[in-house]
């Protein structure tokens, strides 16, 4: 059976996929022209507004410097299958690039741990747009560093 695609809502097998908002973004990034192109290179600090149903997952996060934020680019173009990355000469289908625009904009950045207060997480270099939806985070480790990745 093939997938059916309805709006935010995938269907396989008859069975539904959802995802739920754990929390919201909220920072300086009003439009899409002022996010970095990764988070890296901007050093603005965002705070994570856990909903309270799930503020209990922060407890210990202030164990780690650094974070993977999981996002849906709720802005982004949904009907691009190739693009041309920053530096390139030629197309890339948006599965070979960090491009936010891609079938469905589920996004990453790894951040760094800036304070946590009740339910309010504030981190540096997150790409998102103000009023991105957060959908998990997770904790950045050693194991997930890979020194020296190709192209």
């Amino acid at each position: 059976m093939r997938a059916q695609h309805k709006q935010d809502l995938i269907l396989w097998k008859g069975e539904r996929m959802e995802l739920q908002e754990i929390g919201i973004v909220h920072n300086d990034y009003k439009e899409l022209k002022d996010i970095p192109r990764q988070g890296c290179f901007g050093d603005t600090v965002s705070e994570i507004e856990i909903h309270p149903a799930f503020a209990e997952g922060l407890f210990r996060i202030e164990k780690h410097t650094h974070l993977i934020v999981l996002y849906w680019a709720h802005l982004a173009k949904r009907d691009i299958l190739k693009t041309l990355p920053p530096a390139a000469r030629e197309l890339y289908g948006v599965f070979a690039t960090r491009s936010p625009g891609r079938p469905n904009p589920l996004s990453l950045c790894i951040v760094e741990f800036a304070q946590c207060e009740g339910n309010i997480l504030r981190v540096r270099h997150l790409d998102a747009l103000d009023g991105s939806s957060v959908i998990d985070i997770k904790p950045y480790t050693k194991e997930d560093a890979i020194t020296l990745p190709s192209i």
